[in-house]
């Protein structure tokens, strides 16, 4: 599988969750813990934590800044 992709398996799994994630998170109405859940993760602060990580914004703070951006 790295050799494939040039990631480990659970790398990228995080990759796709986190994609995924984000197009979630453009609509206001679902709240972060349905995000959560909806990728996979069932521990929203947790989610919050790898969201963070692997964008250098929580959840709430990629909301806020796609919903005006």
């Amino acid at each position: 599988f790295r050799e494939q992709f040039g990631l480990s398996v659970s790398a990228y799994l995080q990759q796709v969750r986190i994609t995924h994630a984000k197009q979630l998170l453009r609509n206001p109405a679902v709240k972060t813990y349905q995000v959560a859940e909806q990728v996979g993760i069932s521990d929203s602060k947790y989610f919050s934590q790898l969201f963070k990580k692997a964008t250098g914004m929580t959840p709430t703070e990629y909301r806020n800044f796609n919903y005006k951006g």
